[in-house]
C-alpha cells in the first residue's frame, strides 16, 4: 500500500481550509485516505487536474495560528463512497449531498445563460428566489435575468449579457465528477453578443462541498480571448451573483447585510471588502450566505453590488457606479486569459465576524503542504 507523509504550518487562524498536494501515482490507485497525526480522519479526494496530473485534496476543519501538523496519505484501489453526487439530466446537472438536493446546474438553451438553481442550505432551506425559474405565489417578479446563482456582465465589448441582450451558451462539459469530499463540473461557454457573434469563451468550474452545518460552492471562472481583444466595461451590472429569497431580504424579510469592514444593510452597497454576509431567518430558522472575494482577483477587494431587495453580487470591473475613482481594469488582450475565483458558503447558523475572517483566510491563503 502506497503512503505519503506531508507537513503543514499555519501562519494565521484558518477554518475549512482545503489542502492539496500533487502525487505521482502508479496504475491502479483510484482513491485516497488522509489521517492527521492524532489519528483523526480528514475528508479527502483524489482528482485529476486539467493537465492530467493526480492531486490529493483534503479538508482541515481548523488550523490555529502557528499550528504545525503532519498528515499521512494512503493510496486506495477504489474511491471512498461518494457524499456529493452529480447526475446529468436533459436540461440540468443535479447535485445532491448525502441524498438531498444541493442545486441544479441549468445548461439548457431555453435560458439565456447557465446558472445554478436552487441553492439549498444544509438545513434544507432554499436560499434563492424562485422567480423566474420556479415562481412562488406572492414573491417579487422584478429583474427576470436574476436566476439563482450565475455569472454575467453588463458590458462585454459593448454587449449587455447581464440583462440577457446577449447570450452565454453552454458548449460542452469537460468534467462531471462525484466525490467523497466534493462534486465538480467544468463547462465551456461561448459568450455571444446581441449580433450573434462570439465575443469570447469561458471555462467555468464549480466544486460543491457538503459539511454538517455549512455547504460550499467554489467557482473558478476563466475567460479566454479567443476572438480578439475583450473589454469588460465599467458598470455595476455584474458579475458573480445570487438572488436571495424575499423572506431573507432587508426590505421584505428578516435579512441583514454585513461586510468585513463593518458596514451594514444599505450602507454596505458599493463598499469594497473581502467578504460579505447576508443573514436572517426562514420559517424562524437561522440561515446565512457568505460570499468571498479572492485576493488574486483583479483589483481586489472589489465593491459589493448587494441590494436590500435581494441581489447579492461582486465583480472586479465596476467603478463609476459605486462612486470609486475611475480604473479601467477590464482589458483582456487577444490570446490571453483571465481567471477569477469566488466562494459561496451556505450556513444553518449565524457565523461571527471572527469566524468569517478565519474562513476567508482558509479560502484565500491555504498553506502549501510540504513533503519531508
Amino acid at each position: 500500500m502506497l503512503e505519503w507523509t506531508v507537513k503543514v504550518k499555519a501562519t494565521q487562524p484558518l477554518k475549512l481550509v482545503l489542502l492539496s498536494v500533487p502525487l505521482a501515482l502508479p496504475e491502479g490507485v483510484k482513491g485516497i485516505r488522509v489521517w492527521r497525526e492524532d489519528g483523526q480522519r480528514c475528508p479527502a479526494q483524489l482528482v485529476t487536474t486539467s493537465d492530467g496530473q493526480a492531486e490529493a485534496i483534503w479538508l482541515e476543519a481548523e488550523l490555529p495560528a502557528g499550528a504545525e501538523r503532519t498528515y499521512r496519505l494512503q493510496g486506495l484501489e477504489a474511491p471512498e463512497p461518494f457524499t456529493v453526487v452529480l447526475t446529468t439530466e436533459e436540461k440540468w446537472v443535479t447535485v445532491t449531498a448525502n441524498g438531498q438536493l444541493f442545486t441544479r446546474y441549468y445548461f439548457t438553451t431555453e435560458f439565456a445563460k447557465p446558472f445554478c438553481f436552487p441553492l439549498v442550505g444544509p438545513n434544507g432551506k432554499v436560499l434563492t428566489r424562485g422567480f423566474p425559474v420556479a415562481p412562488c405565489e406572492g414573491e417579487t417578479r422584478d429583474h427576470p435575468h436574476h436566476k439563482g446563482f450565475w455569472v454575467a456582465h453588463g458590458d462585454v465589448n459593448g454587449h449587455d449579457l447581464w440583462s440577457e441582450r446577449g447570450k452565454i451558451i453552454h458548449r460542452a462539459f469537460e468534467v462531471i465528477e462525484s466525490g467523497s469530499l466534493f462534486g465538480r463540473l467544468r463547462a465551456r461557454h461561448d459568450w455571444v453578443g446581441r449580433d450573434g457573434r462570439k465575443v469570447c469563451e469561458a471555462v467555468q468550474e464549480l466544486r460543491f462541498y457538503a459539511l454538517p452545518n455549512v455547504r460550499l460552492v467554489d467557482l473558478t471562472q476563466t475567460f479566454l480571448a479567443t476572438e480578439g481583444d475583450v473589454h469588460f466595461g465599467d458598470t455595476k451590472e455584474g458579475f458573480v451573483a445570487i438572488r436571495i429569497p424575499d423572506a431573507l431580504t432587508v426590505t421584505r424579510g428578516t435579512g441583514h447585510i454585513l461586510l468585513a469592514t463593518g458596514e451594514r444593510d444599505r450602507d454596505a452597497w458599493g463598499k469594497r471588502a473581502r467578504w460579505c454576509l447576508y443573514y436572517g431567518t426562514l420559517d424562524d430558522v437561522p440561515v446565512a450566505i457568505a460570499f468571498f472575494d479572492h485576493p488574486q482577483n483583479r483589483s481586489f477587494p472589489n465593491p459589493w453590488h448587494v441590494r436590500d431587495y435581494g441581489l447579492f453580487a461582486n465583480g472586479p470591473f465596476g467603478r463609476k457606479d459605486f462612486g470609486l475613482p475611475p480604473e479601467d481594469v477590464g482589458w483582456l488582450p487577444k490570446g490571453e486569459q483571465l481567471t477569477l475565483r469566488y466562494r459561496i458558503l451556505l450556513f444553518a447558523y449565524y457565523p461571527t465576524p471572527d469566524e468569517l475572517n478565519a474562513l476567508w483566510a482558509g479560502f484565500a491563503h491555504p498553506p502549501t503542504p510540504q513533503v519531508p
